[in-house]
């Protein structure tokens, strides 16, 4: 099914992203990001130790013995990606973003699970943990 949603709720979520998009954080952020979006190199060296970084760890979880070439390879990369001002700027935006995105979404679902608006610590709970955890 396929409902439309209700024209007082749409408004309201234009209404906040609106606001997200406004705010000068998630612009700089975005900014950022593009910036190492546009940098072809950076976005190069950045997909090699990821795609290098999922491979070794896909075959070391199978019990394949890693070569030590490779591994050194992998180290290199990622030094080299830690070193990058760019990479680095986009992970912090995108760390950024992400957050205001799980932040949205944690709010909405406590909202539609308690069916009122839930306060931050209902959504967030104390140092990110509720209660049944086990970490008490």
């Amino acid at each position: 099914m396929n409902a439309a949603i209700n024209p007082a709720i749409a408004s309201k979520i234009e209404a906040l992203c609106a606001a997200i998009a406004a705010d000068a954080e998630v612009q700089e952020a975005r900014d950022k990001a593009e910036a190492f979006l546009a940098d072809e190199a950076a976005v190069s060296l950045y997909r090699d130790v990821m795609t290098l970084g999922r491979s070794l760890e896909q075959r070391h979880r199978s019990g394949a013995e890693l070569e030590p070439a490779e591994v050194s390879r992998f180290e290199e990369l990622q030094g080299q990606a830690d070193a990058h001002e760019g990479i680095q700027s986009f992970m912090a935006a995108q760390d950024l973003l992400q957050d205001v995105a799980n932040k949205v979404n944690g709010f909405v679902t406590k909202t539609l699970e308690k069916g009122r608006v839930p306060t931050h610590d209902e959504v967030f709970g104390q140092a990110g943990c509720g209660s049944g955890c086990g970490c008490h």
